[in-house]
């Protein structure tokens, strides 16, 4: 059975709420974390590069399956929590 239009507006609204949520309590908890020690900083530094990393080969595997535009935001969002949680650091690790 296919969704009413309204039912996918209201599925659409109700995935961008929890992305926000999700987005909101990463930029509040990870700096605290990132603050505790100079090791939780550079292995947060770490995961920040797998996660982009990640994005980056889910990208090239879909190829042209996979919205660019999908893959660009999804390495804004690490690259900008990366940024409020760790630093910019010395020199960008990925594009965005």
């Amino acid at each position: 059975m296919a969704k009413k239009p309204l039912d996918q507006i209201f599925e659409i609204h109700s995935l961008a709420g929890e992305t926000l949520a999700l987005q909101a309590i990463l930029f509040g908890i990870l700096p605290k974390l990132a603050a505790l020690s100079p090791e939780i900083r550079s292995a947060m530094s770490l995961g920040f590069d797998d996660a982009a990393n990640m994005v980056e080969q889910i990208a090239i595997k879909f190829g042209d399956q996979a919205s660019p535009a999908h893959a660009a935001k999804a390495l804004q969002i690490v690259e900008g929590l990366r940024s409020s949680t760790v630093g910019k650091g010395d020199k960008p690790k990925h594009g965005v």
